[in-house]
């Protein structure tokens, strides 16, 4: 994304060139500074336009830290699922209204229901203070987690990411079957969700998590997202217990 904003930059630089040298080549001092004025205003627009393409490729391109030694995340009380034993354990730190963590959700879909006896997810809350409906989300998510449907809530309501509302997560629940009795009562965001929520980002601290999604392999930082790459590692695994 950057890229383009320096083409730009430079057509700019070449543009504003021209049209001072042909400017000089006037005798009229005011047709000279009228171009140098309209140079400069195109290369504040550029300027901030290339800002702008460098932020959204830096949050576009992002990155877990280099740091490849294998972490201890304790699955306590978090959703999960797939065996408890097996071979590998994906562990997502992720916010509900990040549209990163919604791009990743069929991803993650797609591999436990390509390696159903092999692969097991653990859910870990992360909501980032920029999304003002991340919580909100989480404790209704958590909500229909008690009826055991976690992880299709979580997908059925991650394509919405920017539209997240309670009238969303009533649908949701309604669609999946849930007791909308037991729903409403446990969907609001009470102190006790509030600090499973902290509990989570605090550990998510401690194995350095930075943003959304942060996905541990077998405790090991993911290194893509890709349903190419999560099929990679437990193929490797796979292998090695042959």
């Amino acid at each position: 994304m950057i890229r383009p904003a320096k083409l730009l930059l430079a057509a700019a630089l070449s543009l504003g060139a021209s049209l001072s040298m042909n400017a000089c080549s006037s005798t009229s001092d005011a047709r000279l500074r009228a171009v140098e004025a309209r140079q400069d205003s195109i290369l504040a627009i550029l300027h901030t336009m290339q800002s702008q393409s460098e932020f959204v490729a830096l949050r576009v391109g992002w990155r877990p830290p280099a740091d490849t030694a294998p972490k201890d995340i304790p699955v306590g009380t978090s959703f999960t699922k797939g065996p408890e034993k097996a071979l590998v354990t994906i562990v997502e730190f992720s916010d509900l209204q990040c549209p990163y963590c919604a791009q990743l959700v069929p991803t993650l879909d797609a591999v436990a229901k390509a390696y159903p006896n092999d692969v097991r997810l653990v859910y870990k809350h992360f909501p980032l203070s920029i999304h003002p409906q991340a919580r909100a989300a989480a404790a209704a998510a958590i909500a229909a987690g008690k009826q055991g449907h976690f992880f299709e809530f979580r997908s059925a309501t991650s394509p919405h990411f920017r539209n997240l509302s309670d009238s969303l997560y009533l649908a949701v629940a309604n669609s999946l079957g849930l007791d909308m009795a037991k729903f409403r009562r446990e969907m609001p965001l009470t102190a006790q969700v509030n600090d499973l929520l902290e509990a989570d980002m605090e550990l998510g601290q401690q194995v350095g998590v930075q943003g959304t999604p942060t996905v541990f392999i077998n405790g090991r930082l993911a290194e893509d997202r890709s349903f190419e790459y999560f099929a990679g590692v437990i193929e490797r695994e796979k292998a090695k217990r042959k």
